[in-house]
């Protein structure tokens, strides 16, 4: 079995109140036809998951909360690079960002939450 890169260990998933569901590529296993979350209206959207492309990890979810005053704010990747032995991308950290709070998710599955002034590196 080819070794995936990290970067393409989670997709993630977007649902609006209306109940149309956003997924990250037009066509599962297509990793090049990508829908833009940035199309979405951050107003309208209630849920927001990371699905792994392989069924040993967790699938993370978070439902945004509009009547407590949560809002979502944006999802960004960021990959961090080993130099031993030449570059490879070592890791890569998916982050969803509510105007409360900022759920990580490494490529092993595991996540933290953190505050929205918080910023991660490893």
């Amino acid at each position: 079995m080819a070794k995936l890169n990290p970067n393409l260990l989670y997709t993630w998933e977007m649902e609006t109140i209306d109940g149309t569901i956003t997924p990250q590529y037009k066509t599962k296993g297509d990793f090049e036809n990508e829908n833009s979350w940035k199309d979405l209206d951050p107003d309208k959207i209630v849920r927001v998951s990371l699905i792994p492309t392989l069924p040993i990890f967790p699938k993370h979810s978070i439902i945004i909360n509009h009547a407590e005053g949560e809002k979502f704010v944006r999802r960004f990747g960021r990959g961090f690079i080993k130099s031993s032995a030449g570059m490879r991308l070592a890791e890569y950290i998916n982050c969803i960002v509510t105007n409360r709070y900022k759920l990580w998710v490494f490529s092993d599955g595991k996540c933290i939450v953190t505050d929205t002034k918080y910023d991660l590196n490893i």
